[in-house]
């Protein structure tokens, strides 16, 4: 075990040219199982500060965050690229650095693995904040091959880690270009055309209240047995958790048999092609939903659609997004039907157009929604393979 500091964030500067602090918030939350520090930009410490008290790391370190608000304390980065740079472990951390020749990577991936893991947990300490002691991290016990099969083990997750943060970057590089033609493609405040059109379409913008685009709506809740609109039988419930993320927020016909509980209930029935709108919990989020459903109380139907409703979903979330980032700091607890009705949308008079715009964009929805399928395919096969590759 090594000597870390004690010196708090807020005291920490940002400095390439001092020396660079591993912080425990970092390890818990930016840090993978193995991080290269020769490009990597965090908070520094001058070694002239009177409290400094740590040793200085070199490639294959561990740096173990000892404190966590759940059962992350123990989290473990192996870093790696120091070349010229000075690293040193900073506040709650425990740095630790092998006694014999490691494979790259090899500590980084098994010490964060349940292998490992598993003989802490019942020794963590705190109810708010859970800590571990350096005493219960010397007493724990470590398993490693020899050093080829390590150099094999870690390869191999470095190569996973490499594909899951590739997937990743191309994930947030497709929504930044998603949020700029939304920019574009529709008029901003007290403009009347979009400065991104397709050919062949010209001419103002209207303006409509949502109420002025819905023939229906629809409301969730506790089922009935006693109205004619109610039917008894088995459908998609649908919930807010049900709802993923993606160019609109949706739910996938394909995936709703098993995603989705069914219940052998009465509901009302909304039809397919309605926009549902969480209106409590997790306010703001909505999907177009491609089937026949019923929901929870915390949302809001939209049926009878009398614009392309593929517009309107992508209209409506991003209205939704801007009411939202206009209160920055305070907490919506939901959205009354009739705000919602009455908020202010601007769309193309042709439908043709509202339609070009919408499978355009929305082709970023699906894209996104397969890199995420992707990642989230080989996240699983990474936690498959730290259960099968280590003892």
């Amino acid at each position: 075990m090594l000597r870390n500091n004690t010196v708090s964030r807020a005291d920490l500067g940002n400095d390439r040219n001092r020396i660079l602090d591993i912080h425990y918030g970092d390890v818990l939350i930016r840090y993978g199982a193995v991080v290269d520090v020769s490009t990597l930009e965090g908070p520094s410490i001058s070694i002239t500060d009177n409290r400094f008290l740590g040793d200085r790391l070199t490639d294959g370190d561990i740096i173990m965050a000892d404190t966590a608000e759940d059962t992350n304390a123990g989290k473990c980065v192996e870093i790696e690229g120091l070349m010229q740079r000075n690293v040193v472990a900073g506040l709650h951390t425990i740095p630790l650095r092998p006694v014999t020749l490691s494979g790259r990577g090899y500590w980084g991936q098994y010490l964060n693995s349940a292998s490992f893991r598993d003989q802490l947990f019942p020794k963590m300490q705190g109810t708010k904040v859970v800590s571990l002691s350096r005493t219960t991290v010397v007493n724990a016990t470590v398993r490693y091959p020899s050093l080829p099969e390590q150099h094999c083990i870690g390869e191999f997750f470095t190569t996973l880690d490499s594909l899951i943060a590739a997937a990743e970057r191309q994930e947030d590089l497709l929504k930044q270009k998603k949020q700029a033609y939304l920019q574009l493609m529709f008029p901003q405040e007290g403009e009347t055309e979009p400065r991104l059109r397709f050919a062949g379409f010209s001419g103002e913008w209207q303006q409509k209240m949502v109420g002025d685009l819905v023939g229906k709506t629809f409301g969730g809740g506790t089922p009935s047995t006693s109205n004619s609109e109610y039917w008894i039988g088995r459908l998609p419930w649908i919930q807010s958790s049900n709802l993923a993320d993606g160019q609109i927020f949706r739910v996938d016909v394909e995936k709703h048999i098993s995603d989705i509980a069914l219940q052998h209930s009465s509901a009302q029935l909304i039809p397919a092609g309605s926009i549902a709108v969480v209106t409590h919990v997790g306010v703001g989020k909505l999907a177009l939903v491609p089937f026949e459903y019923s929901t929870s109380q915390d949302f809001i139907s939209l049926g009878d659609l009398k614009c392309d409703s593929r517009f309107l979903s992508l209209a409506l979330q991003e209205r939704l997004r801007k009411d939202l980032r206009v209160v920055q700091g305070s907490t919506i607890k939901g959205i009354t039907k009739q705000d919602l009705l009455h908020k202010k949308l601007t769309l193309p008079k042709q439908r043709d157009e509202q339609a070009r715009i919408a499978t355009f964009l929305m082709l970023f929805g699906k894209t996104i929604a397969q890199i995420n399928e992707r990642k989230a395919l080989l996240q699983r096969m990474k936690e498959a393979y730290l259960q099968r590759l280590f003892l």
